[in-house]
């Protein structure tokens, strides 16, 4: 398993460097076996997209509020044609705790 790590500072950055890894077939839709959103205290939150080959981890993609940063979810999720239903789900600030203590997710496709 390969484990790639992408820290990027602008959501303008981290959403282009998604979409570069699903255009140029580093990301495959028919690859995804997991998508995660975890949070810790040492590392805030972090967005993982497993595939059957690597494991790609990204920073400031938030799903707990509004803002830039679910807006980026939501767009990331369209892109990984998750059903629309699971992108309500995640992004429903309802189910959330609070700003401090968000919810972790995890959306795992059938292989």
């Amino acid at each position: 398993m390969i484990y790639r790590y992408y820290y990027k500072k602008c959501p303008d950055e981290r959403m282009r460097t998604i979409r570069r890894l699903i255009e140029s077939g580093r990301i495959r839709i028919s690859d995804i076996v997991t998508i995660r959103g975890t949070f810790s205290d040492q590392k805030w939150y972090r967005l993982t997209i497993r595939t059957t080959t690597e494991q790609l981890q990204f920073t400031g993609l938030s799903w707990f509020y509004f803002g830039t940063g679910s807006l980026g979810m939501q767009q990331v999720l369209r892109w990984l044609l998750v059903p629309s239903a699971y992108q309500k789900a995640v992004l429903n600030v309802e189910h959330q705790g609070d700003t401090y203590q968000p919810n972790c997710f995890v959306i795992c496709f059938e292989k």
